[in-house]
C-alpha cells in the first residue's frame, strides 16, 4: 500500500497528489507539516532526515524529494505517455524537471515570501519572473514542456507556473497563460492544483 506525507497547499506534494490521481493509485494520505506538524516528529526524521514532505511509503521503501517520488510513482505503471521507456525521451522530461526546481521555483517562492512580508524589490520581481518569460517563448512553438502532450516535466512546473498566474504586477506572457488554461481542462490538475495552491 502506498502511503503519502504531506498537505494540500505544498506544491511538492500537489504534484505528487495530481500524479496519483491521474495513475489512479489508491494511497493513505497522512496530512504532515505545515500547520499539521509531524514532519520534526522521530518516526517522520527516519523516513525523511531533513523534515520536509512529501514523502511516500511503499512497503519498506521510502522516497522523499517529489521529483524522485513522481519518477517512482511513474515507474510503478506503465506509464509512457507520462514517463517514456525511450531515454531520450526521458533526458528531456528531466531537463524540464530538474530545472523547474533548481532554477524556477527558488526565485519564486522567495517573491511570494517577500511579497508577503511587504519587503519584495525590483531584483526580486526580475529574479522571479525571467525564467517564466523563457518559457513562455518555448511553449510558443509547444503545447507542453517536453513536446505535444502531458508528461512529468509539466506536472513538475505546473504548480509554480499556476502561483505564477496568481501574482499581482506580473508581465503578461500569452502562451503561459494559454498552457496554464490547457492544464486546467485535465481535472486532477484541477482538483490538487488550481484548487489547492493559493
Amino acid at each position: 500500500m502506498l502511503t503519502l506525507y504531506g498537505r494540500r497547499d505544498s506544491s511538492n506534494t500537489a504534484k505528487v497528489l495530481w500524479l496519483l490521481d491521474e495513475l489512479t493509485l489508491p494511497f493513505d494520505f497522512v496530512l504532515t507539516g505545515g500547520k499539521f506538524g509531524g514532519n520534526d516528529d522521530q518516526d517522520f526524521l527516519q523516513m525523511n532526515p531533513f523534515g520536509k514532505v512529501p514523502v511516500l511509503r511503499h512497503g519498506d521503501v521510502i522516497v522523499w524529494e517529489s521529483n524522485a517520488v513522481l519518477r517512482y510513482l511513474a515507474s510503478l505503471q506503465d506509464s509512457s505517455s507520462l514517463w517514456p521507456q525511450e531515454v531520450g525521451e526521458k533526458a528531456e522530461i528531466d531537463r524540464w524537471m530538474d530545472w523547474s526546481s533548481i532554477s524556477l521555483t527558488p526565485p519564486l517562492t522567495r517573491l511570494r515570501k517577500a511579497m508577503k512580508a511587504g519587503t519584495a524589490d525590483d531584483a526580486a520581481r526580475q529574479s522571479a519572473m525571467a525564467p517564466f518569460a523563457q518559457v513562455n517563448a518555448w511553449l510558443g512553438n509547444n503545447r507542453y514542456l517536453a513536446g505535444e502532450h502531458l508528461t512529468l516535466a509539466d506536472m513538475t512546473f505546473a504548480p509554480s507556473a499556476y502561483r505564477y498566474c496568481l501574482l499581482q504586477d506580473k508581465a503578461s506572457l500569452p502562451n503561459l497563460e494559454t498552457y496554464v488554461e490547457r492544464l486546467n481542462e485535465n481535472a486532477a490538475y484541477r482538483r490538487h492544483i488550481s484548487r489547492a495552491l493559493t
